[in-house]
């Protein structure tokens, strides 16, 4: 069986899906790189380092800018550094900006914070545009340490990737969408996938969605610095994205869009661990990601 995040791709290709145009990938990306620059300018008032990760890394190195047939920008930041965001982000980037995170003031929108760009819509499957959370977004993935000792990296590692699960399931439990289930349904995989989160969500409902992402990023953080480090909310969850401590920092300088941008300190060893030795050669088609998108609405010129 395709793992959950694979079903996910494979459905978003459906033709009877909403696709973005060329024209509004283009100015989707304009605000994108707006965003970041206003990010990047806060950050480096504030002593704060914020790099591109994920697939923005592998765009950066392979393409010198986004992915092709990408529709997001990923960005990582140590939790020290985070929580220097959290307190200047509102005087800084609160008139254009919202941060959403577990543990914050906003609601999170996922395991791991996001930055939303004030009057957008962005609406994926499984969200309503009714959600404070379904705007155009730059997601922000929090660099923890990582215990050295190999037992208690491994009891972490599991009990974080145990809690993930859990609530992975009891949001698709507790955000039954119409739209969502009508095209997971569509095939017999995805239909009894969708049927299982569902079960395995109500059984996990004793906590809200909400509580649950707060539960999960508390317990993703180590506070003493160690010679490992990871992103535990990321593509790689918990155990995926372990490397070396000097993988990722200090940072290291990077083209994106005719950008000087920061990235890891090591982006070989990075995406080789993320993507494999041949992270360089283009993916066939079938395997090029994209978002399960709805709808999408721009902010106007000149709108406050």
């Amino acid at each position: 069986m395709k793992s959950y995040k694979k079903l996910l791709n494979s459905l978003s290709k459906d033709d009877s899906l909403r696709k973005l145009t060329d024209a509004e990938i283009a100015r989707l990306r304009c605000v994108f790189l707006e965003a970041f620059c206003d990010l990047s300018a806060c950050c480096e008032k504030h002593g704060i380092t914020v790099m591109l990760i994920g697939g923005s890394v592998l765009g950066a190195v392979r393409h010198k800018g986004f992915i092709p047939w990408d529709d997001d920008l990923d960005v990582a930041i140590t939790r020290s550094d985070f929580e220097k965001l959290k307190s200047v982000f509102d005087g800084e980037l609160g008139a254009k900006y919202i941060l959403s995170s577990p543990n914050y003031r906003n609601n999170a929108s996922n395991r791991f914070p996001k930055m939303l760009v004030k009057d957008t819509l962005f609406v994926e499957a499984g969200c309503s545009p009714e959600d404070e959370w379904s705007k155009i977004k730059i997601d922000i993935f929090i660099i923890e340490n990582v215990p050295d000792g190999k037992l208690r990296k491994i009891l972490k590692g599991l009990w974080c990737t145990l809690l993930m699960g859990m609530g992975s399931y009891e949001e698709t439990y507790e955000n039954q969408n119409v739209f969502f289930e009508h095209y997971m349904c569509k095939t017999d995989e995805g239909r009894k996938e969708y049927k299982r989160r569902l079960r395995l969500g109500k059984l996990f409902s004793f906590f809200s969605f909400q509580r649950w992402m707060n539960i999960i990023d508390a317990s993703c953080q180590y506070k003493k610095e160690t010679s490992l480090m990871g992103i535990p909310t990321g593509r790689g969850h918990y155990f995926g994205e372990i490397r070396p401590r000097d993988t990722f920092v200090p940072a290291s300088v990077g083209e994106f869009e005719g950008m000087r941008v920061k990235l890891p300190h090591n982006p070989h060893d990075y995406l080789c661990n993320l993507y494999g030795h041949d992270y360089m050669t283009l993916p066939p088609m079938e395997n090029r990601e994209r978002h399960f998108i709805v709808d999408i609405r721009f902010k106007e010129e000149g709108e406050d």
